[in-house]
Protein backbone atom coordinates (compact mmCIF):
# COMPACT_ATOMS: atom_id res chain seq x y z
CA UNK A 1 0.00 0.00 0.00
CA UNK A 2 1.44 3.53 -0.98
CA UNK A 3 1.36 6.10 1.81
CA UNK A 4 1.49 9.68 1.11
CA UNK A 5 5.29 10.55 1.62
CA UNK A 6 5.83 7.66 -1.21
CA UNK A 7 3.60 9.77 -3.65
CA UNK A 8 5.19 13.33 -2.86
CA UNK A 9 7.86 14.28 -5.09
CA UNK A 10 10.09 16.48 -2.89
CA UNK A 11 11.76 18.27 -6.12
CA UNK A 12 8.53 19.21 -7.54
CA UNK A 13 6.73 20.01 -4.43
CA UNK A 14 9.48 22.46 -2.90
CA UNK A 15 9.95 24.11 -6.06
CA UNK A 16 6.24 24.73 -6.86
CA UNK A 17 5.98 26.02 -2.97
CA UNK A 18 9.29 28.17 -3.67
CA UNK A 19 7.89 30.08 -6.45
CA UNK A 20 4.39 30.95 -4.55
CA UNK A 21 6.48 31.79 -1.54
CA UNK A 22 9.11 34.20 -3.83
CA UNK A 23 5.99 35.94 -5.33
CA UNK A 24 4.31 36.20 -1.46
CA UNK A 25 7.79 37.67 -0.55
CA UNK A 26 8.49 39.66 -3.32
CA UNK A 27 4.93 41.31 -2.93
CA UNK A 28 5.74 42.21 0.70
CA UNK A 29 9.48 43.25 0.52
CA UNK A 30 8.20 45.98 -1.81
CA UNK A 31 5.34 47.17 0.33
CA UNK A 32 7.92 48.15 2.73
CA UNK A 33 8.34 51.86 2.75
CA UNK A 34 11.99 52.72 1.14
CA UNK A 35 12.78 54.54 3.63
CA UNK A 36 12.00 52.11 6.46
CA UNK A 37 13.70 48.99 4.08
CA UNK A 38 16.97 49.67 6.03
CA UNK A 39 16.10 50.51 9.48
CA UNK A 40 15.31 48.78 12.37
CA UNK A 41 12.07 48.83 14.13
CA UNK A 42 13.93 49.20 17.10
CA UNK A 43 15.28 47.27 20.34
CA UNK A 44 17.69 44.50 18.62
CA UNK A 45 15.54 44.16 15.25
CA UNK A 46 17.41 43.42 12.34
CA UNK A 47 16.20 45.77 9.82
CA UNK A 48 14.17 44.44 6.80
CA UNK A 49 17.31 44.34 4.33
CA UNK A 50 18.77 42.18 6.70
CA UNK A 51 15.68 39.84 6.81
CA UNK A 52 15.96 38.99 3.41
CA UNK A 53 19.86 39.16 3.16
CA UNK A 54 19.48 36.01 5.75
CA UNK A 55 16.54 34.67 2.94
CA UNK A 56 19.03 34.16 0.32
CA UNK A 57 21.92 33.43 2.26
CA UNK A 58 20.30 30.40 3.39
CA UNK A 59 19.44 29.61 0.03
CA UNK A 60 22.32 29.93 -1.69
CA UNK A 61 24.04 28.03 1.07
CA UNK A 62 21.48 24.79 0.64
CA UNK A 63 22.18 25.37 -3.41
CA UNK A 64 25.57 24.74 -3.11
CA UNK A 65 24.41 21.82 -0.81
CA UNK A 66 22.08 20.30 -3.10
CA UNK A 67 24.70 20.37 -5.95
CA UNK A 68 27.37 18.50 -3.58
CA UNK A 69 29.69 21.41 -3.02
CA UNK A 70 30.82 23.41 0.09
CA UNK A 71 29.52 27.82 0.62
CA UNK A 72 30.52 30.31 2.37
CA UNK A 73 27.21 32.05 2.18
CA UNK A 74 27.56 32.44 5.69
CA UNK A 75 31.23 32.58 6.25
CA UNK A 76 30.94 36.60 7.70
CA UNK A 77 27.66 36.11 8.54
CA UNK A 78 25.22 38.32 5.68
CA UNK A 79 25.64 41.74 6.79
CA UNK A 80 27.85 41.84 3.44
CA UNK A 81 24.90 40.81 1.78
CA UNK A 82 22.37 43.02 3.49
CA UNK A 83 24.77 46.46 2.69
CA UNK A 84 24.14 45.00 -1.24
CA UNK A 85 20.37 44.88 -0.61
CA UNK A 86 19.35 49.02 0.00
CA UNK A 87 17.46 49.27 -3.04
CA UNK A 88 14.46 46.89 -2.48
CA UNK A 89 13.62 46.20 -6.67
CA UNK A 90 17.06 44.79 -6.39
CA UNK A 91 16.79 43.08 -3.16
CA UNK A 92 13.87 40.56 -5.46
CA UNK A 93 15.72 40.44 -7.84
CA UNK A 94 18.35 38.75 -5.74
CA UNK A 95 15.72 36.85 -3.95
CA UNK A 96 14.27 35.33 -7.28
CA UNK A 97 17.64 34.77 -8.32
CA UNK A 98 18.62 32.80 -5.44
CA UNK A 99 15.35 30.55 -5.49
CA UNK A 100 15.32 29.91 -9.50
CA UNK A 101 19.12 28.43 -8.89
CA UNK A 102 17.70 26.40 -5.56
CA UNK A 103 15.58 24.83 -7.44
CA UNK A 104 17.62 24.11 -10.76
CA UNK A 105 19.81 22.02 -8.08
CA UNK A 106 16.76 20.59 -6.52
CA UNK A 107 15.61 19.28 -9.73
CA UNK A 108 19.18 17.95 -10.70
CA UNK A 109 20.18 16.64 -7.30
CA UNK A 110 21.01 13.10 -7.22
CA UNK A 111 18.90 11.11 -4.64
CA UNK A 112 22.56 10.51 -3.29
CA UNK A 113 22.84 13.57 -2.75
CA UNK A 114 19.35 14.50 -1.30
CA UNK A 115 19.68 11.43 1.58
CA UNK A 116 23.39 12.67 1.70
CA UNK A 117 23.96 14.66 5.28
CA UNK A 118 25.91 17.81 5.86
CA UNK A 119 26.62 19.90 8.43
CA UNK A 120 24.09 22.89 8.72
CA UNK A 121 25.69 26.42 8.92
CA UNK A 122 24.36 25.91 12.13
CA UNK A 123 26.53 23.58 13.29
CA UNK A 124 23.77 19.95 13.42
CA UNK A 125 24.26 17.46 11.05
CA UNK A 126 21.09 17.10 8.64
CA UNK A 127 20.01 15.07 5.80
CA UNK A 128 20.45 17.66 2.56
CA UNK A 129 16.35 17.16 1.51
CA UNK A 130 15.76 18.23 5.24
CA UNK A 131 17.84 21.09 4.72
CA UNK A 132 16.28 21.91 0.96
CA UNK A 133 12.72 21.71 2.94
CA UNK A 134 14.16 24.42 5.68
CA UNK A 135 15.23 26.49 3.13
CA UNK A 136 12.00 26.95 1.29
CA UNK A 137 10.27 27.09 5.02
CA UNK A 138 12.90 30.21 5.87
CA UNK A 139 11.82 32.13 3.20
CA UNK A 140 8.01 31.72 4.48
CA UNK A 141 9.60 32.87 7.93
CA UNK A 142 10.84 35.89 7.05
CA UNK A 143 8.05 36.90 5.11
CA UNK A 144 6.31 36.50 8.29
CA UNK A 145 8.63 38.64 10.01
CA UNK A 146 7.88 41.40 6.54
CA UNK A 147 4.14 41.56 7.52
CA UNK A 148 5.06 42.12 11.10
CA UNK A 149 6.74 45.21 9.83
CA UNK A 150 3.80 46.08 8.24
CA UNK A 151 1.79 46.43 11.05
CA UNK A 152 4.32 48.01 12.63
CA UNK A 153 3.95 50.81 10.13
CA UNK A 154 0.45 51.02 10.14
CA UNK A 155 -0.20 48.90 7.29
CA UNK A 156 -2.60 45.82 7.35
CA UNK A 157 -3.47 45.04 3.99
CA UNK A 158 -1.96 41.76 3.10
CA UNK A 159 0.64 42.22 0.22
CA UNK A 160 1.08 38.74 -0.43
CA UNK A 161 -2.27 38.24 -1.35
CA UNK A 162 -2.50 41.10 -4.44
CA UNK A 163 -2.17 40.23 -8.06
Amino acid sequence: MATATEAIDIRDSLTSWLGALTAMTSADVKAIPADKWTVSMGGCARAANELLADTIANLRWTTAALKGESSDAYANGFGGLAAELTNQDEAVAALRQAAAEFSQALKAASDEILNSTVTAPWGMPTPVAMLANVAVSHVWYHDGQFNFIHCLLGDDKMHWMEP
